[in-house]
């Protein structure tokens, strides 16, 4: 299954011209913003026009990077006008003092198809080390940018500020099936669930429209649907393809797997928006293992590690980390 999904995993290192503060858990969100505006202004030919209205959306770089739609002739996904964006901003988990003696580094997850579209992700953020970011708009340089494997020993420079040229042929391509291949050599007695920025997950247990509710402890079989939704979504739109399984099997198995015990706690946050409304970036923050015939679930919860999952998977929110360890009954 997934055959043809891939993830490229991109480190970008910037060097800030002068001191600058940045809040625990705050990055993600001055990322969003700078790099979507940016975007906009750099591709956008009217920019009071909405998107869905636009007469060259369906070739604009904006629309295809940070704001996809349905095309008009969809058929599987038309009944959703808004498509799951194919990146994965994952910045700094601590805050902390940045400046010209200590780099600021974040990584940029792209899916599939999304990789055509690189000259447009890379410019934006070169942009915006001359503009400045964050509320004092502290400039930079684009230092450098690493393609990163599986494995933290395999990594490839793609890009340096001193030869300015970005090498294309030094992407590494993280498949599905190296999931399943790393998933094989895991002894999963049980699995830990780490989560590592604020989690939203949803669960409509009436299966009624309308009467979903926000998990404040997530529940394996919850995190799995989320989890498979999601990388069947973008498997679709940005792969070619989809996640073939029986949908509704996977999930009844995958409730058979239990809670074995939760060290962890919810965070509220919210962030204001330049509408002047409030966006709700808490949730759950910590460790959650849960024991039961895990295997079959395994690779899935190890691309989630790139990908997220939950609200506000694209920046930040649903990050979380995968380990395994023997249970004892």
């Amino acid at each position: 299954m997934l055959t043809n999904f891939f993830i490229i995993d991109l480190e970008f290192v910037l060097r800030f011209e002068r001191p600058m503060a940045i809040a625990p858990l705050a990055a993600g969100s001055m990322l969003r913003g700078a790099f979507g505006t940016q975007l906009r202004r750099i591709v956008c030919h009217d920019g009071s026009a909405r998107c869905w209205d636009c007469r060259v959306r369906l070739s604009c770089a904006y629309e295809k990077i940070f704001s996809p739609l349905v095309p008009p002739e969809a058929d599987r996904l038309s009944k959703q006008r808004d498509l799951p964006r194919g990146f994965v901003l994952k910045p700094p988990l601590e805050g902390g003092d940045y400046g010209p003696d200590r780099p600021f580094a974040f990584r940029m997850i792209l899916v599939g198809e999304l990789i055509q579209w690189l000259p447009y992700i890379i410019v934006p953020f070169s942009e915006l080390g001359r503009i400045g970011i964050g509320r004092d708009r502290t400039p930079f340089q684009l230092e450098r940018i690493v393609s990163r494997g599986l494995n933290s020993d395999n990594e490839r420079q793609m890009y340096e500020a001193a030869e300015n040229l970005v090498r294309v042929g030094e992407m590494i391509r993280i498949g599905f099936e190296d999931m399943r291949y790393k998933a094989q050599s895991m002894d999963t007695g049980a699995v830990s669930i780490t989560f590592l920025t604020p989690t939203i997950l949803r669960f409509n247990a009436s299966g009624l429209p309308g009467r979903s509710s926000v998990l404040r402890v997530p529940e394996f079989h919850v995190l799995v649907k989320r989890l498979r939704d999601r990388v069947n979504r973008l498997a679709t739109v940005y792969c070619g393809g989809e996640l073939e399984v029986d949908h509704r099997a996977f999930g009844r198995r995958a409730e058979e797997v239990r809670t074995a015990s939760v060290s962890g706690r919810w965070v509220e946050r919210t962030r204001k928006t330049r509408s002047g409304n409030q966006q709700d970036l808490g949730g759950f923050v910590g460790e959650v293992t849960f024991v039961g015939e895990i295997d079959e679930f395994l690779p899935l919860l190890l691309l989630g590690q790139y990908v997220h999952v939950g609200k506000n998977a694209p920046f930040g929110g649903g990050w979380y980390e995968v380990g395994v360890k023997l249970y004892q009954h």
